[in-house]
């Protein structure tokens, strides 16, 4: 019932909505993602954490 939660809290924010679609077309990085909702670095890694830990996305470090 825990991760049922934690799925419909994530998906409870247009925003977070809108990176789903998008990463559902292909893989995005967070500069890309900003860009495109016009938010901040931070609100959208925050928002992708939240993502993440509702077991929606996986992520991927490249780089630094």
């Amino acid at each position: 019932m825990r991760n049922l939660t934690k799925i419909f809290k994530a998906l409870s924010d247009p925003n977070r909505i809108r990176i789903m679609k998008m990463l559902e077309e292909k893989e995005l990085c967070l500069c890309e993602i900003c860009s495109v909702l016009g938010l901040a670095n931070s609100t959208v890694s925050k928002h992708l954490s939240i993502l993440r830990d509702a077991f929606l996305i996986t992520d991927n470090k490249q780089g630094k």
